[in-house]
Order: C-alpha cells, then sequence, then structure tokens
C-alpha cells in the first residue's frame, strides 16, 4: 500500500481500525495471478472501441501494399537479421514463446477456480484471430493451406500474415484486464520479442507482422466488447481493505453503475452511519476519459482533447479543486480521504451529504435560488464545473443545495464554459420542476443581461446523453424554455452559439464535394479508381515518411511571418503553437477564416486590441497573396517553367498513364464553376458572399483607428523582411513536401514549377467557399502536375499524399497546440 494523501489538514474520518492479520495478506497479494475476483463486476470498455475501429480501419489500408514486400519491409528485415549476437536458437525460443505464454494464460484460466468463463473467452477470441488471419491473408493472394502451415513454421518462406502472433495476442489481450500488473508487463515483452523474431526468421515480414498485430487487437476488442471485462475493478472486498488502510470502517458497500467516463462509484457508510461515496480511478478510468474528451472535442467548438493525467493525479486534481469550491464558499460534498490502493487503483472517499435532484420529490423555489448562487459563487472564483446534471446537483438534508463531482471542472474555465454550466443548471432545474419556475429563480439571480447571455448555449450540445434522453421525455422542448427565458428577459430568442463542430449536414456536405471533386478530377484526368489504388500501391514508404515529417516545418515558416506582421514584441514558441492550432480548426471552417478568428483571440491575450488583432492577421494574408502574386509573375515572365495547357503529359515513359489527354483552363474553368454553384446552393454560403462587401466596409471603418498602431509595422523595414520571407519560406517549404510526394512515386521536375503549381492552386483554393479547400485543392495539384509533364495517374495520387500530410493529418498535431494554447491562457 502507497502512503495515503488525506484531502484535509485535520482528520474527518472516524478512526482508524487495524487490521488483524496484515502480513499473510502481504504475502498473498505477492503471489497473486488475476487482479479481480471471479466473478468481478464487468463492463465494456471504451478503449475495446477505439481498437477495434482502429484495427478495421489500419486493416483494410494495409491491404493496399499487401502482401509485399515494400522498401520499408525489407530496411527493416535486414536491420533486425544484422543485430549483433542474436541469432538461432535466441530467436527460435522467442519465436516459439508466443505459443507457450498463450498456453499458459489458457491453462491458468482453465485450472483456475471460477475462471472457465474467461477460458472460453479466450478460445473464443483465438478462433476469431484465426478465421479473420485466414481471410485477411486470402484476400492478400496467400493460400489457406500456407496460412495454416505459419502457425507451426518458423521460418521461410515470410507469409502474409502472422497469424502465430495474432492467436497469441489474442489470448494475451483478452486475459490481460484479468491479471495481475507483472503478468501483463511480461505477456507484452513476449508479444514484442516474438514479433520481431518472426521477422528475424524470415517467417513474415514486417506488414504481415504488424496485420496480425491489429487482427489480435481486434479479436480481443470483439470479445471484450461482447462480454465486458473487469479492467481490474476492484471488489468490495478490496475497497474494504483500502479504506481500511485509509482509516476509514466502512460496512455495507455496493457497486453503482460505472460511470461514462470509466469511474467506479461504490456506495457504504461508517459504523456510526455517516453515507459515503469512494469514487476509484481504475484502468477503465484514463481511457474512458479520453474517448468522451475526443468525442467531445470533435463535436463541440472551442474544446480540445485532453489526455488526462495518471490516476493519482486525477484524484489530486478533483480534491484540489474541491476544497478551493469549498474555501471559496461553494457548498460541496466534503472530501474524507485520498489514496492509492495495492493495484494502483485511485480510489477518492466523499461524504454523502443528501440525495441527487434527481432522486428528490420537491424542492421549492428558496432552493432554486441558492443553487444558482453557489454556481454563480463558483464561476467567481474562475472555475467552471462541465457536467451540472441532475445527479451531481445535491438536495441536502436541510434543503440546502450542493455541487458534488468535480472531476471534469477546469480553473482557468472561460467565459463560454461558463456559460454551459448555467445552460446545464437551468435544464437540470427545469427537469426537477418545470420551465416557468426554473426560468424564474435563474432570472432571480442572474438578472436579464446574465439569463439573456445564456440563452445562445441552451442547445443540445451542452447536455450529455442521460440529460438529452430525460428532456425528449418531456413535454415542453429545448426550443419551448429557450423561448420562455426569451419572453422573461424581454427579447427575440438570440441565434445559437456554434457549438457543434460537426453535424449531419456538415459530413453530407463534406461526402457530396468529395465525390463531385472525386468525378471531376477522374473525368478530366481519366483516372479510374482502380488506377489510382495501383498507383498509390507503388509509393516508397521512405519518401512518404520524409514527407510527413517535413510536413511541421511549413508552420515554423508562417510563424516568423505572423511575429512580423506584429507590432508588439511576442515569443516564438506561441506563435508556432497558434499556427499548429490554426491546422486544427481548418479542417471544420475556411482556413483563412480560421486564421483571422484564432489570431484575433490569440493577439488579445498578448495585449492587442480588438482593431490591432484583426489587422495582424490582415497583414499577415495581405503580405502572403502579395508573395504568392509575384511567385507567380515572377516564374511565369521569366520562363522558367513550361506548362502544356493542353496535353495530359509530354512524358515518354509514362504515355500509358496520359491517355485521353488533360486541359488545364478546361479544369480550372470547371472548378471556378464548381466553386460558384456551391456559393450560390449552399444558403450559408451564399449569405456570406451576399454580405461580404457591407461588412468589410463596415469592419474596415469601425476599425479603422485602431488598426492604425498595428499598420506601423509596415514602415519597420525588419519587419516588412520578416513577414515576406517567412511567407516566401512557407510557399518554398510546400512545394518541397509537393515534390517529395511526388519522389514517392519516381518522378521528378523542377523546383521552380511546384512553386507554380502550388502557389496558383493555394490562392486559387483559397477564393473557393469550401473549407479547407477541399476536393478543390486536389483538383488543382493534379491538373498542375499534368501540366508540368506528370502522368495523370502519378499526379492524381501524388496529390491526394500531398493534401494527406499538408492538410489531413496536421490537426492530429494541431489539437496538442490547441490544448496547450488553452493551458497557457494564450487563447
Amino acid at each position: 500500500m502507497k502512503p495515503p494523501t488525506t484531502a484535509t489538514g485535520e482528520s474527518s474520518s472516524p478512526d482508524r481500525v487495524e487490521l488483524e492479520h496484515p502480513e499473510p495478506r502481504a504475502r498473498w497479494r505477492r503471489v497473486r495471478i488475476f487482479s479481480s475476483a471471479a466473478r468481478a463486476p464487468r463492463a465494456r470498455r471504451p478503449t475495446d472501441i477505439i481498437l477495434l475501429a482502429l484495427s478495421f480501419v489500419l486493416i483494410l489500408l494495409l491491404a493496399i501494399p499487401a502482401p509485399g514486400p515494400t522498401k520499408l519491409d525489407t530496411g527493416i528485415t535486414d536491420f533486425v537479421q544484422s543485430l549483433p549476437g542474436l541469432i538461432g536458437w535466441f530467436w527460435e525460443i522467442c519465436y516459439d514463446l508466443l505459443i507457450g505464454w498463450a498456453l499458459l494464460l489458457l491453462g491458468l484460466a482453465l485450472f483456475s477456480k471460477g475462471r472457465r468463463r474467461l477460458f472460453g473467452e479466450e478460445i473464443l477470441a483465438t478462433s476469431l484471430a484465426l478465421g479473420f488471419a485466414m481471410l485477411a491473408g486470402r484476400a492478400a493472394g496467400t493460400e489457406w493451406t500456407l496460412s495454416l502451415k505459419s502457425i507451426g513454421s518458423s521460418g521461410p518462406p515470410p507469409v502474409y500474415l502472422a497469424v502465430r502472433l495474432a492467436m497469441a495476442l489474442a489470448v494475451v489481450v483478452t486475459a490481460s484486464p484479468h491479471m495481475t500488473k507483472p503478468l501483463r508487463n511480461i505477456g507484452r515483452w513476449v508479444i514484442a520479442f516474438g514479433a520481431a523474431a518472426g521477422i528475424a526468421l524470415g517467417a513474415t515480414l514486417p506488414i504481415g507482422m504488424f496485420a496480425g498485430f491489429l487482427i489480435g487487437i481486434g479479436s480481443a476488442a470483439i470479445v471484450h466488447l461482447l462480454f465486458g471485462s473487469p479492467g481490474g475493478r476492484l471488489t468490495l472486498e478490496q475497497v474494504a481493505e483500502v479504506l481500511e488502510d485509509l482509516g476509514i470502517a466502512a460496512t455495507g458497500l455496493a457497486h453503482a453503475p460505472l460511470q461514462p467516463r470509466g469511474v467506479a462509484l461504490v456506495t457504504g457508510a461508517t459504523p456510526d452511519g455517516v453515507p459515503l461515496v469512494v469514487k476509484i480511478y481504475g484502468r477503465d478510468a484514463w481511457d474512458g476519459q479520453l474517448l468522451a474528451s475526443t468525442w467531445s472535442a470533435l463535436l463541440r467548438r472551442g474544446e480540445t482533447p485532453h489526455f488526462g493525467n495518471g490516476r493519482l493525479q486525477q484524484v489530486e486534481h478533483e480534491a484540489f479543486v474541491t476544497l478551493l469550491a469549498e474555501r471559496g464558499g461553494v457548498p460541496v460534498l466534503p472530501i474524507l480521504a485520498a489514496g492509492v490502493g495495492e493495484e494502483n487503483d485511485a480510489l477518492l472517499v466523499t461524504k454523502r451529504t443528501g440525495i441527487s435532484l434527481a432522486n428528490a420529490e420537491a424542492v421549492d423555489d428558496e432552493y432554486l435560488r441558492a443553487a444558482w448562487s453557489a454556481v454563480d459563487t463558483l464561476h467567481g472564483l474562475g472555475v467552471a464545473h462541465g457536467q451540472l446534471d441532475r445527479y451531481r446537483v445535491i438536495v441536502r438534508e436541510d434543503n440546502s443545495p450542493a455541487i458534488g463531482d468535480f472531476g471534469e471542472a477546469s480553473v482557468a474555465s472561460s467565459e463560454a464554459d461558463r456559460m454551459v454550466d448555467r445552460a446545464q443548471l437551468l435544464v437540470t432545474t427545469a427537469l426537477a420542476v418545470g420551465e416557468e419556475r426554473a426560468v424564474s429563480a435563474a432570472l432571480a439571480v442572474l438578472g436579464k443581461d446574465g439569463l439573456g447571455d445564456v440563452l445562445p448555449y441552451l442547445q443540445p450540445a451542452v447536455l450529455d446523453r442521460a440529460t438529452r434522453r430525460a428532456v425528449h421525455d418531456q413535454d415542453w422542448k429545448l426550443d419551448d424554455l429557450r423561448k420562455l427565458a426569451a419572453e422573461a428577459v424581454g427579447t427575440e430568442p438570440p441565434a445559437l452559439e456554434k457549438l457543434r463542430r460537426v453535424t449531419w449536414g456538415s459530413i453530407a456536405m463534406v461526402a457530396i464535394l468529395g465525390l463531385v471533386a472525386y468525378g471531376i478530377i477522374a473525368a478530366i484526368a481519366n483516372v479510374g479508381l482502380q488506377t489510382l489504388v495501383d498507383e498509390l500501391k507503388k509509393a516508397d514508404p521512405a519518401w512518404v515518411l520524409g514527407a510527413l515529417l517535413m510536413s511541421p516545418t511549413i508552420q515554423v515558416a508562417q510563424a516568423f511571418g505572423t511575429i512580423g506582421a506584429s507590432i508588439r514584441p511576442v515569443r516564438f514558441l506561441p506563435v508556432l503553437m497558434l499556427e499548429y492550432s490554426i491546422q486544427f480548426i481548418a479542417l471544420a471552417v475556411p482556413s483563412s477564416a480560421a486564421r483571422v478568428a484564432l489570431e484575433v483571440r490569440f493577439f488579445e491575450r498578448n495585449g492587442v486590441d480588438p482593431g490591432g488583432a484583426i489587422s495582424i492577421g490582415a497583414i499577415d494574408s495581405v503580405c502572403g497573396f502579395v508573395v504568392q502574386i509575384a511567385l507567380i509573375i515572377v516564374i511565369t515572365l521569366t520562363g522558367l517553367v513550361n506548362l502544356n495547357l493542353s496535353s495530359g503529359s509530354s512524358s515518354s515513359s509514362s504515355s500509358s498513364g496520359s491517355s485521353g489527354g488533360v486541359s488545364l483552363i478546361a479544369l480550372a474553368v470547371g472548378l471556378l464553376v464548381v466553386g460558384l454553384v456551391i456559393g450560390l446552393i449552399v444558403p450559408k454560403y451564399r449569405h456570406a458572399l451576399r454580405g461580404l462587401i457591407p461588412r468589410l466596409r463596415t469592419g474596415l471603418r469601425a476599425q479603422a483607428s485602431a488598426s492604425a498602431a498595428a499598420l506601423r509595422v509596415l514602415r519597420k523595414p525588419a519587419k516588412l523582411l520578416l513577414i515576406f520571407c517567412g511567407n516566401l519560406a512557407s510557399q518554398t517549404l510546400q512545394a518541397i513536401i509537393l515534390g517529395i510526394c511526388l519522389g514517392a512515386f519516381g518522378y521528378h521536375t523542377s523546383l521552380a514549377g511546384l512553386i507554380l503549381v502550388n502557389t496558383f492552386v493555394s490562392l486559387f483554393a483559397g477564393f473557393m467557399p469550401v473549407p479547407g479547400g477541399m476536393g478543390v485543392a486536389e483538383a488543382g495539384y493534379t491538373a498542375g502536375l499534368v501540366a508540368l509533364g506528370i502522368p495523370n495517374s502519378v499526379a492524381m495520387s501524388t496529390a491526394i499524399l500531398y493534401r494527406l500530410v499538408t492538410f489531413y493529418l496536421p490537426p492530429i498535431w494541431g489539437s496538442f497546440a490547441m490544448r496547450w494554447l488553452r493551458g497557457h491562457q494564450y487563447i
């Protein structure tokens, strides 16, 4: 047992109950095999959903280069086989251990009391892995007999895929939630060395080993989703033992339902009748919170995925925020103790001082006003709760409110976070007492202005699933509640705050744009889907990796341009994080709008007034536009590049890929027409285009005086040099990466040609009313490369690869940058 930490300065827990036989229990723990009891509660872990989805997607992607060998396979195999001293018997033993360890886990489950269910699950996972491996191998051209023979074979010829690894991994992963940490670690090392051994012995290629790994993971995930897994969740006896070590004697312990974010709850009481709630952060806690936060960030604007800390750090965070709120005068559930158990499960013990609002029979208006005052006090401390639903708003015995469960609370909260809290509380109280009393209580505490500020956030996006279902069962809807609140304020219901990042309409629009773009490109470039797939298979992994590694350098150059546009000195690292964050939101809104919106907030936090912040973004954008026009003019007038505007390809070596020809002018005109049609058909884009000029005129007039200071950068040669050099370097780096993507398919062209194509397409796609120029940019790059003499299929494959590494993948690290900016309060 690790030393417990108490959450309060004085002891508020019952007297410590000494353990009668601590030494025998400690010796037994040292030889434990299973981390949970045979009948331990099970739950479907959210991580298994992620693992199954990733395995399925990656297996499909591996089908493109399968069965190999690719150049990457050859390089990895040569490296592993050249390791000194690790040959012959060592690799044989490691590869045989895959079977040995799987059999050991099967035996432990079969001959241990109460573990027959686990044995059946291991057998099912093994069968699934074998079946999926056989199917995947057959799809890649491997005969059924070869796949079966590879289970017992430990030598050449290499077989796609590694069936032995898939079956062993399925057993290991299926049993993992049931086993103690030492056995889980041993299993991981066996899998790692076994995979390397299969490559070294020539039993399979790295691509086949990776495919086998995915099959094993996916098969185990299916079993866990079908039957659930304990995930190391403590039994009631283990909870009682940990509580004893924390100095709390508890009786009547009972499991509460597993929380959506993977946190287990146990209820009980002390011998003298003090009710307790034990919150347990186990192995399920981190992955549950990861899935929930990632899903929330994908759906709601202004949020980024947060990956949390360790279990003890999560308990410490909740205890800290709870004590901070309590010290600030917010009624909370008192914390009795916090600590860590034998299996590294972190526990937080709180005192139950009432019942949840969902279970309360009736509350009066005084309670409602007190609840609003408590939340207002919490917001005054700069804290947002984040989950003010009916189960976290408490009714005490004296009919006073309390707030519980600060696990998702944020200390450095934004105004939007606090508005979300208020919207949640308004819905929560409306579910308890009706919409009229709920609105009246909110108006009494917040006033008309305060309640009016909440109205744009009163929408399903701020509610969890349980609350949305509860609202659905009422005879009133959110629109009715919003309308009633607007009438109380004396105004019309305002437009909703754009919280949802993804809607069914946006998904449909992206799908339609993708289909239209592919149809135009394929029709003009005369490239079919099978031709494109065959061409992508030929991509050199080393070149692809090089393009991906170089992609983040584009934002480094852009950061220097942004620094040059700012009249106030700013540090490089925050500006670089800003540029990466723009990549994160560029998938949701057009990139120019994303840059302006994010830069304005960023520079406001750095002491620049709103007009100056807008001017900084405008200066950077205008200078970038000037650089693009200058590059096009210089390269065109100097004759550095000869574009073939009517022929599909001038390369004699690629006549087969260029049949049919392509007209660059026709493609440009076609894309322009498509962009205009989209702008006229889609209401959002149509209204934006119609009101663009008046808004620009009004905005320029309003910001003229405030922008004067920011425009002084244009008088500073050093600043101008930084702006233009940053934008020039950005365009050059993009062209170089485009050339690397082209090199992945074995073709090369001049840097001047690549700069011209990239600059022209970037400029052209920026005018299209399509988020990130999706579809338009791919078509433009295809046409430009064809005009440089690249075969149609290669040009289209290069365009897709280039957009993948410079537009579709950068939001991954952009999400980390966004979280960094929010954590350091730069946005």
